[in-house]
């Protein structure tokens, strides 16, 4: 059996930001991430101005070059923009200031698999891709984690978290083992195709456009360019079809904009709960999304970075003084959840 101090499952900004506190402090830890990296994720691969300060603050680093789309490096705050038939456009905002403090408005469009592989690199970390986790168990001395993959098929660690995003797999885990199947909250799928790009037509240049129509899906769809490609994402909840989703908000693109578009590229998809925010139990902590932290209007890497970070000082001290690990992260994280708050009751999201 292999053994750490900490192990990581999720190799996206929550765990790479924990792991990166974590090594620091000259703690052991490993990441498990169940793809092979460098792997396509869905988002809208664009990094706002809080994400920007945090990677300064905990990295030391900007995002480098060779992350960000080669044309259309930048979106301006002021470019993302609500449009309806009846009014045409408004300014559609995907950041608020947070305790008082602004941020830049020129944000970063990134490929979201380059990214996070070179955050993982920054980390300092040992990743191992391509490890599946299918349980754990936990006793007073730690927890025992069962995977699938290379390497070995048993580890065992001191504290276990979970950042592996909205459909954490630790976080089922976890819930299932104290009896609570439940939903957390509401569930939305999101769903992204990626098709080449012939002409945006009127659709502004750098820009990118949200739309609010039921017909197409339940959540905002929207639309934005990367490189050679064009990005369309729809959601909605249980049982919409979110491929006839795409075919109509195809339609409505060339329609109303006269965008074309060619040859389709590649499709991602992911499940977002809108819930609470649960951290864990005893020495599982949960981060990033798989703990619930997702700030206006679905953006999550921000929130990833911040509260992976804390996540990570927050097992230091309880492996160097004792003391609940979860609690501790939860006093860390108290500006987090204030701004979460602030978060939801702004929210523009749903069309229904």
């Amino acid at each position: 059996m292999e053994t750490h101090d900490v192990i990581i499952v999720g190799g996206g900004p929550a765990g790479a930001a924990c792991a990166r506190a974590l090594k620091q402090e000259g703690v052991d830890v490993l990441i498990l991430e169940k793809d092979k990296l460098p792997r396509y994720k869905c988002c809208s691969g664009v990094l706002f101005g809080q994400t920007q300060e945090l990677l300064r603050e905990y990295f030391g680093a900007d995002a480098p070059p060779e992350v960000y789309c080669s044309n259309d490096k930048i979106v301006e705050a002021e470019n993302i923009r609500e449009w309806k038939k009846e009014t045409g456009y408004k300014r559609f905002y995907w950041e608020i200031p947070k305790d008082g403090k602004a941020f830049s408005m020129h944000y970063q469009n990134i490929w979201r698999n380059l990214f996070d592989h070179w955050l993982v690199k920054m980390s300092g970390a040992t990743c191992r891709d391509e490890a599946r986790v299918k349980g754990f168990t936990a006793s007073s001395d730690g927890v025992t984690v069962q995977v699938d993959g290379p390497g070995a098929s048993e580890y065992h660690c001191k504290y276990l978290v979970g950042a592996d995003g909205g459909p954490s797999v630790v976080r089922r885990i976890l819930k299932a083992a104290a009896g609570d199947t439940g939903p957390a909250g509401a569930s939305v799928s999101i769903f992204q195709s990626y098709f080449k790009l012939e002409s945006l037509g009127t659709l502004k240049k750098a820009a990118w456009t949200v739309f609010f129509e039921p017909e197409i899906g339940e959540m905002l769809s929207c639309v934005h360019q990367k490189d050679d490609y064009l990005l369309l994402c729809v959601g909605g909840f249980k049982g919409r079809k979110l491929r006839e989703s795409v075919e109509s908000f195809k339609q409505l693109l060339a329609n109303e904009f006269g965008v074309k578009l060619g040859a389709w590229w590649r499709d991602e998809g992911c499940q977002m709960e809108l819930a609470p925010p649960y951290l864990g139990q005893g020495r599982t902590i949960l981060t990033g999304e798989a703990a619930g932290y997702v700030y206006l209007n679905g953006e999550g890497i921000s929130a990833a970075i911040d509260s992976g970070y804390r996540c990570g000082k927050a097992v230091v001290q309880a492996l160097r003084s004792g003391g609940d690990a979860i609690q501790i992260f939860r006093e860390k994280s108290a500006d987090i959840d204030k701004h979460l708050e602030k978060c939801l009751a702004q929210i523009h999201f749903l069309s229904v």
